[in-house]
């Protein structure tokens, strides 16, 4: 694995061992046709324009398409949740004042975006309520969209675009310094990703 930093924005190439993402990607499609998880519009009532995509939430019960698939399941998570806890150590040596912060990540979602879906909406990852505890959030892409197929992270402040490439990993501040959204995906492809946040401990 190297990284690279800007504007507090961590990237971590090749965080796992090559062929895992593919892995993740086709365990996705499994749970998706055994009618695990749902749509933004289904799960949030939300409208196209705003956001659409589909998602799995992955916890003891939608895993269990794990076993009778693969029988990898426990070596599936062991080997997400290593990958990264190194993507977040070398963060916090980054930026030290973060080690009085201790933080855990206790979700793993995983995100399909078909062709014209999107997070259209500007957002922050921290406001009111359960997010207040979010203090970074990570995205890891899963495969890789061509250029002119969109799909970017785009951040306004920062005014930068991260193209998803399969096996990198990215980490950056929850608040509203760090507003960002999910670019459109043109073309034909569909866009995979695994997200979550690190929670603040009190």
């Amino acid at each position: 694995m190297n990284s690279e930093y800007e504007n507090f924005i961590g990237v971590y190439h090749n965080v796992y061992p090559p062929e895992y993402c593919r892995f993740l990607v086709d365990q996705f499609d499994y749970m998706q046709s055994e009618g695990v998880g749902s749509t933004r519009r289904q799960s949030e009532s939300g409208p196209k324009h705003r956001k659409e995509d589909y998602q799995i939430l992955l916890n003891d019960d939608t895993i269990k398409p794990f076993h009778s698939k693969t029988g990898e399941e426990l070596l599936t998570r062991r080997v997400f949740i290593n990958g990264l806890q190194q993507c977040y150590d070398d963060y916090i040596t980054k930026y030290s004042i973060l080690q009085d912060m201790p933080s855990l990540s206790t979700t793993i979602k995983l995100q399909k975006t078909g062709p014209g879906e999107g997070y259209h909406l500007w957002h922050c990852e921290q406001g009111p309520g359960e997010s207040a505890a979010r203090n970074l959030v990570w995205i890891l892409y899963l495969n890789t969209i061509e250029p002119e197929e969109a799909g970017e992270t785009e951040f306004l402040y920062q005014q930068k675009r991260f193209r998803p490439v399969e096996n990198t990993m990215i980490i950056w501040p929850a608040s509203f310094t760090h507003t960002h959204r999910g670019n459109t995906v043109f073309g034909q492809n569909y866009k995979y990703i695994a997200t979550g946040w690190f929670y603040l401990q009190s």
